[in-house]
């Protein structure tokens, strides 16, 4: 393997799971070698977000039995992390593994961004961990500011003007209980962002919207993470799309598209083939998705999806309850998009041409979980990514 051009090792060993990378390493110190090459962890990345369908990240959270009374208990560990594998055509779901969690307290998952987790502490919102599932590589970042009654965003992601990490906190914060807006008034708030070069949090004043925060919530698409917006005034849906440049440090307001589903509080935005996009569940069981063809351009945004959730042979399957929908997770290289449901917590693929659902069960998938796209890689945060 050590003797073939770089470019064909490459190609190689991105189409293996990571798991099985990770056991490569151990072969032989040549090979050990060759997967601590820089240049050749970039590629394979590239290769990976190119060309290969992502694995998921499961995270098992605690159980919400007490949404459905007909469902067993759970016997799965919370905070437990799985990834599962897709097989090379993208059409079944083909390894599932528990991943050996680092000694932290209990956490959820903000972010991936290039192989690496964002993990946030779930009782104190001041500690946050930069973590690789797979080589079990792990950052504590510095507490940063503490508010009263403080309600936290939390956005990870990378620069590639500056070839560095960023995490960015946005903390609502009142000193009289409720941080919702009301009557055209946002809460108090502050806004800190921390390179993990330098690892130090640095203030960049307040935010002018109150960002959605319900996880998973942020979207980054060239170089920007996006979110939602509540409303300011409660009579009001209006909500916005609001960007953060990460190397500019700045906020702004990313164009909608001339619909009013968007103002709607059950859709969540989310990338598909590389670009902003939005899903709109309806109150007839219907999803729009909408994509932005050229990013921050108003008028490419298409409504290029409607897909029927309440379609006769999926409700039949008893993976849809009144009170679940379905959250968009990603478009497979297949042409097919992952949905997730809530509270079944079934993972299906949706076919655009047929019409029709899969339900991608598996054997080892826990029972309660958060799914979460991410792109495995054995890089660390000291990996030159712009090197592509």
């Amino acid at each position: 393997m050590e003797s073939l051009p770089r470019e064909i090792a490459g190609d190689i060993l991105s189409r293996l799971p990571v798991t099985s990378l990770v056991n490569v390493k151990f072969v032989c110190r040549s090979w050990r070698k060759l997967l601590q090459d820089s240049s050749l962890l970039v590629f394979m990345l590239f290769l990976r977000t190119t060309k290969k369908d992502p694995c998921l990240i499961l995270h098992s959270v605690h159980p919400i039995k007490h949404y459905v009374a007909d469902f067993p208990s759970d016997d799965s560990t919370p905070n437990q992390l799985y990834v599962a594998d897709f097989s090379s055509d993208g059409d079944r779901i083909e390894v599932v593994k528990k991943i050996r969690v680092p000694t932290l307290p209990e956490f959820y998952v903000t972010a991936s961004c290039n192989g690496l987790l964002c993990l946030c502490h779930s009782l104190h919102s001041t500690k946050l961990f930069i973590y690789n599932p797979f080589t079990m590589d792990v950052l504590a970042l510095p507490d940063s500011a503490q508010y009263p009654n403080q309600q936290v965003v939390v956005g990870f992601g990378f620069s590639s003007m500056e070839n560095d990490y960023k995490v960015v906190k946005i903390v609502y914060y009142s000193h009289r209980g409720s941080i919702r807006p009301s009557g055209g008034n946002l809460p108090q708030s502050s806004v800190e962002i921390l390179s993990l070069r330098s690892l130090t949090w640095r203030s960049l004043g307040e935010i002018p919207y109150q960002i959605f925060g319900k996880r998973p919530s942020q979207v980054l698409v060239n170089g920007r993470l996006n979110w939602a917006t509540w409303p300011i005034y409660r009579c009001s849906s209006a909500r916005l799309i609001v960007s953060f440049d990460l190397s500019e440090e700045k906020f702004y307001e990313v164009p909608r598209p001339d619909c009013g589903s968007l103002d709607k509080f059950n859709h969540n935005l989310v990338v598909l083939g590389g670009c902003l996009s939005a899903s709109v569940y309806r109150k007839d069981g219907y999803f729009e998705i909408w994509v932005m063809k050229e990013y921050n351009v108003k008028e490419s945004w298409i409504n290029l999806y409607n897909i029927d959730i309440m379609d006769q042979s999926f409700e039949n399957s008893g993976l849809h309850l009144k009170r679940s929908y379905a959250r968009v997770i990603c478009l497979l290289k297949n042409g097919e998009i992952l949905l997730e449901m809530t509270i079944t917590r079934a993972l299906l693929s949706f076919d655009p041409k047929s019409k029709t659902f899969k339900h991608l069960a598996f054997h080892g998938f826990p029972r309660w979980y958060e799914t979460i796209v991410h792109v495995g890689s054995l890089h660390w945060i000291d990996t030159h990514v712009v090197a592509t």
